[in-house]
């Protein structure tokens, strides 16, 4: 089957979202592809990892504000809701920017039970969100120890969770800076997909550590990618 045709296999790319919010994220999709391929040469690997149906968890590291954009660029055969910090959405215009490309909203202090209940459903709709465990960008460039919230996520739904390894971004974008640079390289590695129920049956401290360490060994092939020596071990 043709890419074009699998393109058009909206049920099972994105089971339950309208046509017009499916071609409004390829369209801001395509749009960002252009931009990551010309100005950052953003290169994937093994971008067929990512399982072609059913719901999908992606754990990643974060770098900078750039990630969500890559996930989404690497996913381009699914669409995917990201979980943003809600001070994202202070600013009218830009919260309903967000929230029309599937952004979901969450407190960074203490649970959020209304962000949880929505990733919940979109997992149970058999659709994909990502998740940044971190918590908060990396001040600088290491991996940050991830939380526990990500394992609520896995007791309530099976889905298949994907780690995934993104470098380069931070020298990009790092925290702090007003605006990315315009130049730079960056690759995102795509892991083998772990089914929830293996995490399930690991204690909690043992499921957070397996997935750390998925995560950074896809940072470090990233990295490798980029000719960077490892920097991903915590601060």
């Amino acid at each position: 089957m043709t890419a074009a045709r699998r393109w058009w296999q909206f049920r099972r790319r994105v089971p339950g979202r309208s046509t017009a919010a499916i071609l409004w994220f390829g369209l801001g999709r395509t749009l960002v592809a252009i931009w990551m391929r010309v100005c950052y040469r953003f290169r994937v690997l093994d971008r067929d990892r990512v399982p072609a149906r059913g719901p999908v968890l992606v754990v990643a590291n974060h770098e900078s504000f750039l990630d969500p954009m890559l996930v989404g660029c690497t996913m381009s055969d699914r669409q995917f809701s990201p979980l943003a910090r809600d001070t994202l959405f202070r600013f009218k215009p830009f919260g309903a920017l967000l929230r029309s490309y599937g952004v979901i909203p969450v407190r960074r202090e203490g649970g959020d039970a209304a962000a949880m209940r929505t990733t919940i459903g979109e997992l149970s709709a058999g659709r994909c969100v990502a998740v940044f465990p971190e918590g908060t960008r990396s001040p600088d460039g290491r991996m940050l120890p991830f939380r526990r919230g990500v394992l609520l996520m896995l007791g309530r739904v099976d889905c298949e969770v994907i780690p995934m390894g993104i470098a380069g971004s931070f020298e990009i974008w790092p925290k702090g800076r007003p605006r990315p640079r315009w130049r730079g390289r960056t690759t995102l590695a795509v892991g083998e997909p772990i089914p929830a129920a293996t995490l399930r049956a690991l204690s909690a401290e043992d499921a957070l550590r397996r997935l750390e360490e998925a995560v950074r060994d896809e940072v470090d092939r990233s990295r490798a990618d980029l000719g960077l020596p490892s920097r991903v071990e915590h601060r």
